[in-house]
């Protein structure tokens, strides 16, 4: 129990920052997505986003995985059961104004 406990407190830790936060939100707006395309839509320089990429994958809200060279981020389950569907609707919602900045790109 005292686990499950210090999981939960990881990840509503990592949840605990704006910047985190826009990250998911891009993410639940457009999964499975390069690394440098969110940094940039999301106007992050490579070392912040590096950070707070990090914290996220500690927390198991974000897996990274590679397409060629690209590394692509997307939510994981772990991300779906913490949030409800109202919240992960808001926050999908709100990715979406990056998510078209960096496809007219």
């Amino acid at each position: 129990m005292d686990r499950e406990l210090a999981e939960l407190a990881k990840s509503f830790a990592a949840l605990g920052s704006m910047e985190r936060i826009q990250i998911l939100s891009y993410l639940l707006a457009q999964d499975s997505t390069p690394c440098g395309r969110i940094a940039q839509a999301l106007a992050m320089s490579t070392s912040a986003f590096s950070y707070h990429l990090r914290i996220l994958e500690e927390a198991g809200l974000v897996a990274r995985t590679r397409d060629g060279r690209l590394h692509c981020l997307s939510v994981t389950p772990a991300l779906q059961e913490l949030l409800s569907p109202g919240i992960r609707n808001k926050l999908a919602e709100e990715g979406t104004k990056w998510t078209s900045k960096s496809s007219t790109k």
